[in-house]
């Protein structure tokens, strides 16, 4: 029947897919693996620095965030300086957790693309025995490939939520370092 064969050809374009979403799940989890190594926090001894009344060590330091500090050390006000690391820090995120949606939905749907692939394999699967056209062989082989796409699903979800649980935390570690600065900062300019 040409149902069967269109639900066929439909699993195995769900197979597809579900390659092509893992090559740009691994890409994003690859580019943001490269994008946080690359970035520098501060460590304990140039928060030691900003204690001691060194702000120049924060300006000219390679940490992430130096070029902000070296920006606000003409602002006279905390409220400014608040101002201009709100503003700041709404950038920062939205570089840092590029592409983090993209594998927060892949993590929570390739599941589901993959179960809808493995019942459209039954469904063939169960139109082979009711023609009697199937072998045991290959309803065993066609029921195997159906649970084939369940496990691709599954390789594709499980590195996207890990990818995206890393990176979100990494994001609000750095974050997070860098308010803890920007009081220190406040705290010790005088």
């Amino acid at each position: 029947m040409l149902w069967i064969v269109m639900v066929s050809w439909l699993a195995r374009l769900i197979f597809v897919l579900l390659v092509a979403l893992s090559i740009w799940s691994i890409t994003i989890i690859l580019e943001r693996r490269t994008y946080f190594k690359k970035i520098k926090v501060a460590d304990s001894s140039l928060k030691q620095k900003i204690r001691a009344g060194d702000l120049k060590s924060l300006a000219s330091s390679d940490h992430e965030f130096a070029a902000f500090y070296q920006e606000i050390s003409a602002f006279k006000s905390t409220e400014q300086i608040e101002r201009a690391f709100d503003a700041f820090t709404q950038d920062k995120r939205k570089e840092m957790e590029k592409g983090l949606p993209i594998l927060g939905t892949l993590g929570s749907t390739t599941p589901f693309i993959g179960l809808l692939g493995t019942v459209l394999g039954i469904i063939v699967s169960f139109g082979e025995l009711s023609q009697g056209s199937g072998s045991t062989n290959s309803v065993m082989f066609s029921l195997a490939e159906a649970l084939v796409l369940t496990a691709m699903g599954l390789v594709v979800a499980i590195p996207a939520v890990i990818g995206f649980n890393i990176f979100s935390r990494k994001s609000r570690a750095v974050l997070t370092d860098n308010s803890v600065l920007k009081d220190l900062y406040i705290a010790y300019r005088g």
